[in-house]
């Protein structure tokens, strides 16, 4: 049994490759007779006919060697972290910064996790069975290049959630700063329905954090600004950890928001 998927497939297609050689070149027999059927080509359709068992057989040899040929425990693969391993060397191979640290696996800003049940990996909020390694760092690359990102949409769901669990008091007025809410709340507060949780998992929403961070300028509807407090020493559910593209940890604990200074005016 191979413990790589790569090779395992790489070798699982050249046998593919033989197979369709053969029927192809079966199709093309059974079509030339058809034409010699269609003018009345008897000697010419005897011949084919004769010659189409043996074709055919190559066929089936060609199938049978298909048979028991692919063998890849994908369970005992990502229990064991043969498939991480591989995915990672894979990832060197195409540039692609994959980092694991406690225990999850990131592809800044892709979150992955690997599902043994469903022989798949979900890729931030998309489960993909497509799981090669050379075609998922593919992917994966692309994904990095093409990934767009709406602060000002991410900001403004913050800010609704926000509002609903600052204390009571606060006014944005006049340049003055909000009281420091718990961002682990408001992911709470964001993914209160079931599906809503699985949909947006704890990990993609810091990843969102980091992104709102690299764009520290923007702003709310209604003009507020943001600022994400963290501290090092802080732990448990309220510290949310990601890692960048080069596998640097940002921390974020709390998000408070900021009203614009009044210019001019009495």
């Amino acid at each position: 049994m191979s413990t790589e998927l790569e090779p395992a497939l790489s070798e699982l297609d050249t046998k593919m490759v033989e197979a369709e050689r053969q029927a192809k070149g079966l199709l093309a027999r059974l079509k030339r007779a058809r034409r010699m059927v269609a003018i009345g080509d008897i000697n010419g359709v005897a011949a084919q006919l004769e010659q189409a068992p043996e074709a055919a057989d190559r066929l089936v040899t060609a199938f049978r060697a298909l048979d028991g040929s692919f063998t890849y425990d994908a369970e005992e693969a990502f229990t064991s972290g043969t498939y991480v391993a591989e995915l990672k060397a894979e990832a060197e191979r195409q540039g692609v910064t994959l980092v694991e640290r406690d225990g999850r696996l990131s592809a800044f800003p892709l979150v992955l996790k690997l599902d043994a049940r469903a022989t798949g990996v979900r890729v931030g909020r998309k489960m993909v069975r497509a799981i090669r390694p050379s075609a998922l760092v593919k992917s994966l690359k692309a994904a990095q290049q093409a990934g767009r990102f709406n602060a000002a949409g991410f900001l403004e769901q913050l800010w609704r959630a926000y509002q609903h669990l600052a204390p009571s008091g606060w006014k944005p007025t006049g340049g003055s700063q909000g009281p420091s809410v718990s961002l682990s709340q408001i992911h709470t507060l964001l993914t209160l329905l079931p599906a809503a949780a699985a949909d947006y998992p704890r990990e993609v929403f810091v990843c969102d954090l980091l992104r709102l961070n690299r764009e520290p300028d923007t702003r709310t509807r209604g003009g507020l600004g943001f600022s994400l407090p963290a501290s090092t020493g802080s732990k448990g559910q309220d510290r949310l950890t990601v890692y960048d593209e080069r596998g640097v940890e940002h921390i974020f604990v709390g998000i408070r928001f900021v009203a614009p200074t009044r210019t001019g005016g009495t």
